[in-house]
């Protein structure tokens, strides 16, 4: 029963008061208990005084919580001794914590270790999640050997107090780490034999990253996308990557991340299956090596709109597709003047077939999206068509998101299967019709018969942006 209608039932039913106060999965927000559309300061003056009250009984009532999940976000000058009192009810038993308090807190909270000082209390603990504090482990902390799931979202911790909890930590299967200050090189060690997820997103100071866990199956970085963080993608090194099956890398702004893909990511991950890759103004036309990613499936590419002029060759990206003999689908994502923009003019002598020595036998599923009349946009369809002989399904789209409510790779529903498209501006709507015009001169007469070949235009639903 959600816990909103167990405490409305226990103000009707003494049975059900006496079990309400012995309950031990509490989840406490402005939503669970009621507060959704009350003003900004009702809603925080009534979520502190319920949360108090709560947590006061069970903790006076000896109740023995093994889910506590606090979100606390509208209480951004809630006092530390309230949070203080409110964490005494972490005993032994807790299976499940999660604190989320305001990201712009007026004054900084720091985690309490005491809290997880009691060895029983530590030891039962299976997911923490922290975000908006500061935590800063310390010797008294308890040895987490249940742990699985850790999640630290802006947190300040040092690189010593991670490594502290880390190593108190020995269980630990699934980590993340996002928008933490205070660490500029982070290590994972080989002591967390049982990690096998590592997220690490928005650390802008993290300059590098250290990976030892020898099961570790997904690895995914993500930088700031903005265009007040300049750098570049940290020295990023992994070992014992035997495991390590799907990477997912974004950039921080103008770090070049398919130029660093080409030369670092085939040295720490030989058994990748499945690789994205988003990329902002790259600058780079560097070829790579056929057999650089020999078990690459699937391969998800995005070039996102540069700050600054764009200046990067889609054709390059044939490089990719000739570096992954075993890829068997491939989406490629191009914001709206991501690439040079040279519209193709003339006739389609210039896309003959050339240089095809090199072809892939296992793609099969291909899915363009901002596909534009550009012309190494065009030189990238052809390419593909022509050296392909095991593709089954290729898909055009001349907008930006037909495909965004099924995400899942090598499946490609058409326009009429989605029930909100993204707005095109005047300027878009007008070239979504001239990348239709281009693909029927340039491209269609090139598909062979087996192949699906479907092009998605703009209709009147994605104009509007309706659902």
């Amino acid at each position: 029963m959600p816990i909103q209608d167990a405490a409305r039932a226990a103000c009707v039913s003494r049975g059900f008061l006496h079990s309400w106060r012995h309950y031990s999965n509490l989840i406490l927000s402005d939503r669970t208990l009621g507060l959704l559309g009350r003003t900004f300061e009702e809603t925080k003056t009534h979520l502190t005084y319920k949360v108090d009250k709560i947590l006061t009984n069970h903790y006076h009532n000896g109740v023995k919580v093994k889910t506590l999940k606090l979100s606390l976000g509208p209480c951004k000058d809630i006092k530390a001794s309230y949070l203080d009192r409110w964490l005494r009810i972490i005993k032994p038993g807790i299976q499940e914590f999660s604190l989320v308090l305001s990201s712009v807190m007026n004054k900084s909270y720091s985690f309490p270790c005491s809290v997880l000082s009691n060895e029983a209390a530590a030891s039962s603990i299976q997911s923490l999640s922290l975000l908006g504090c500061a935590f800063h482990p310390t010797s008294i902390l308890g040895c987490l050997r249940r742990l699985k799931c850790l999640s630290l979202c802006y947190v300040h911790v040092t690189e010593d107090g991670l490594a502290h909890l880390l190593s108190k930590s020995s269980v630990l299967e699934w980590l993340e780490i996002e928008a933490c200050s205070g660490i500029v090189c982070l290590k994972i060690p080989c002591t967390l034999q049982q990690l096998k997820f590592l997220s690490v997103q928005k650390c802008k100071m993290v300059q590098l990253v250290e990976i030892d866990a020898p099961q570790l199956c997904s690895f995914h970085y993500g930088g700031i996308p903005d265009a007040d963080h300049y750098g570049r993608t940290p020295a990023i090194y992994v070992q014992n990557s035997s495991h390590l099956k799907t990477v997912d890398i974004s950039p921080v702004s103008l770090s070049g991340i398919l130029s660093y893909a080409r030369f670092s990511l085939p040295s720490i991950a030989q058994n990748v299956e499945s690789l994205t890759l988003h990329g902002r103004s790259e600058n780079a036309n560097i070829p790579m090596l056929p057999s650089k990613l020999p078990h690459v499936k699937n391969l998800e590419i995005s070039l996102l709109k540069p700050f600054f002029s764009p200046n990067y060759d889609v054709l390059s990206l044939v490089s990719f597709l000739d570096a992954s003999p075993a890829l068997e689908s491939f989406i490629l994502r191009v914001e709206q003047h991501a690439i040079i923009h040279d519209p193709v003019v003339g006739d389609d002598t210039e896309y003959r077939r050339q240089n095809l020595e090199c072809r892939n036998n296992s793609l099969r599923k291909v899915l363009i999206t901002g596909f534009c009349s550009a012309k190494s946009m065009v030189g990238l369809t052809v390419h593909i068509l022509e050296r392909t002989h095991s593709l089954e399904r290729f898909t055009l789209d001349t907008t930006y998101g037909y495909d965004r409510r099924t995400c899942n790779i090598g499946k490609f529903p058409t326009a009429r299967m989605i029930c909100q498209c993204w707005s095109l501006s005047k300027r878009g709507l007008e070239e979504a019709h001239r990348a239709v015009e281009t693909a029927d001169r340039y491209i269609k007469g090139r598909v062979p018969s087996s192949v699906q070949f479907e092009v998605l235009g703009p209709v009147v639903d994605v104009i509007l942006g309706s659902r």
